[in-house]
C-alpha cells in the first residue's frame, strides 16, 4: 500500500523512523507537559493570547505593551494579531500545549511535504533529517515562538511551487512574511527562479495579507494599528547594544572581530549578498538546473539570508535554516559538492548543537555573543554558494544532471 509517498509498513517502520518518531514524541510530550504545568515560565504564549484579545476588544495597547509579569513586546502584524483572537476560547494551560502542537504540525508537516519527492521511500535518510532538524527546533517549540511555523510554511511553499500549485506557493509565502517580514527573502528567490508563475501571485497574495485585517476590525482602528507596527519594528535596533542581547547575525561577527565597518556600509553588505542569492539562483536557472535542485537553493540561500542578513536573528530563529543545513549535510556527499566544501555543513551543523548544548548552561548568553551561530550559518552559506558555482561551471555541466537522490534503504 503506498500513501503520499510513502511505502507501507516495511519502509516506513524501519528502525531509523521508529527512532525519529519516538525523539518527536518525547520533544513534543516535554515541551507541551512543561508548558502546560508553568504556562507563564520562559513562554511567550500570554503574549500572543493578550495580543488576541487587544485585537478583538480595539485596545490601542497591542504595540503599546511593556514585557514583564509573562508578556513580551508585540511585533507581529495585525493580521497576526486578528487570527490570535480564537486562543480566547482556550484556557492558558490547553493554549500553551495547543499552540505548540499547532508549531510543531505545520514544521513537520511541511518537512515532510518538501521531501515527498526528494526521498519518495521514506526509510533512513528521511528519518535522519527529522533527526538533524530536532536540535534547532527544541527552543522555540519550548519558549512558544512561531519559528517552525514560519519555516513550516515556507516549506510548504518550496514543495508547492515543486508541484507547480503556484498559487498555493504564494498564499503559503506571505502567511509566513505576516508572522516575520523577512521570509520576502525566500519569496523574492522563487519570483527570480519562476518570474512568470510567482510574480503576480505573490503580488496578491501580499496585498491580501495586508488588506485582510481590514476585515477583521473598524478601519480607522486597523489604519492606527499599522502605524504603530511600523513604529515598533524602527525602533527595534539592536546593532549597539551588549553582545549579549544582540541579534545573532552578520553584524554580531563584524562587532566581534572587530571589522572595520560602519552601520551604513553594513546595509550596503546585506544588500550584496541579496543581489549575490538572487543571481546564483537566476544562473541557476538559465543553466537548466531541475525543479528538485533549483528550489532547494531558493530555499537554502533565502533562510541563509534570512538568519545571516536579516533584521532581526535570535537564536531560536536557526529552526528557520534548519532544513536546509540537514540536507546539506546528508547530500553534499553524494551531489558531487567540491571537496573543499564537503565539510563545512557538518561543521556548521556542530556549531549551532554547540549552541543548542551551550542554553543548558547559565552562562548561554555569553556563549551565543562569541557568535558561533551567525558563522555556522556564514559557513552552510558559503558550501551552497561554492557547491553551485562549481555546477554552473563544471564540464560536462552538472547542472544537467538530476538531482542526487539520498539512499532510502535502511
Amino acid at each position: 500500500m503506498r500513501l503520499e509517498g510513502l511505502t507501507w509498513p516495511g519502509r516506513w517502520w524501519d528502525v531509523w523512523t521508529r527512532c525519529a518518531v519516538v525523539v518527536w514524541v518525547i520533544i513534543l510530550l516535554a515541551v507541551c507537559t512543561r508548558s502546560a504545568i508553568q504556562p507563564r515560565e520562559r513562554s511567550l504564549y500570554y503574549t500572543w493570547l493578550t495580543a488576541g484579545k487587544d485585537w478583538s476588544s480595539g485596545s490601542p495597547l497591542l504595540y503599546q505593551r511593556a514585557e514583564g509579569d509573562g508578556l513580551d513586546i508585540f511585533r507581529y502584524s495585525p493580521l497576526v494579531a486578528a487570527l490570535l483572537t480564537p486562543l480566547q476560547l482556550l484556557d492558558e494551560r490547553s493554549g500553551n500545549v495547543v499552540w505548540r502542537l499547532l508549531n510543531a504540525g505545520v514544521f513537520l508537516g511541511g518537512l515532510a511535504y518538501w521531501l515527498r519527492d526528494r526521498l519518495p521511500s521514506g526509510g533512513k535518510s528521511r528519518a535522519l533529517l527529522f533527526l538533524l532538524v530536532a536540535p534547532l527546533a527544541l527552543a522555540s517549540l519550548a519558549n512558544g515562538q512561531p519559528n517552525p511555523l514560519v519555516i513550516g510554511l515556507l516549506l510548504f511553499a518550496v514543495g508547492l511551487a515543486g508541484t507547480e500549485r503556484w498559487t498555493l506557493a504564494a498564499v503559503c509565502v506571505a502567511l509566513a512574511c505576516a508572522l516575520k517580514i523577512y521570509p520576502i527573502a525566500v519569496g523574492l528567490l522563487l519570483v527570480v527562479a519562476y518570474p512568470r508563475q510567482m510574480t503576480w501571485r505573490l503580488g496578491l497574495a501580499l496585498a491580501a495579507v495586508v488588506l485582510l485585517p481590514y476585515l477583521m476590525q473598524h478601519p480607522t482602528y486597523v489604519t492606527e494599528q499599522y502605524g504603530q507596527w511600523l513604529q515598533r519594528l524602527g525602533s527595534d535596533d539592536r546593532k549597539q547594544i551588549a553582545l549579549e542581547r544582540a541579534y545573532r547575525d552578520l553584524w554580531l561577527l563584524v562587532r566581534v572581530w572587530r571589522l572595520p565597518i560602519s552601520p551604513q556600509i553594513y546595509v550596503g553588505v546585506q544588500l550584496a549578498v541579496a543581489a549575490g542569492c538572487a543571481a546564483l539562483c537566476a544562473a541557476g536557472r538559465w543553466a537548466g538546473f531541475g525543479t528538485t535542485r533549483l528550489l532547494t537553493l531558493v530555499l537554502a540561500l533565502g533562510t541563509c539570508w534570512m538568519m545571516l542578513c536579516g533584521p532581526a536573528t535570535e537564536s531560536p530563529s536557526f529552526v528557520q535554516l534548519a532544513p536546509a543545513l540537514a540536507w546539506a549535510v546528508l547530500s553534499a556527499p553524494r551531489e558531487k559538492w567540491p571537496v573543499t566544501v564537503r565539510l563545512l555543513p557538518p561543521v556548521s551543523f556542530a556549531l549551532f548543537f554547540a549552541g543548542v548544548l551551550a542554553g543548558l548552561t547559565p552562562i548561554t548568553a555569553r556563549i551565543h555573543a562569541l557568535g558561533m551561530q551567525p558563522l555556522a550559518t556564514l559557513l552552510l552559506l558559503a558550501s551552497y554558494t561554492v557547491a553551485t558555482l562549481s555546477m554552473l561551471f563544471a564540464r560536462p555541466p552538472l547542472a544537467a544532471l538530476p538531482t542526487a537522490r539520498l539512499p532510502d534503504a535502511a
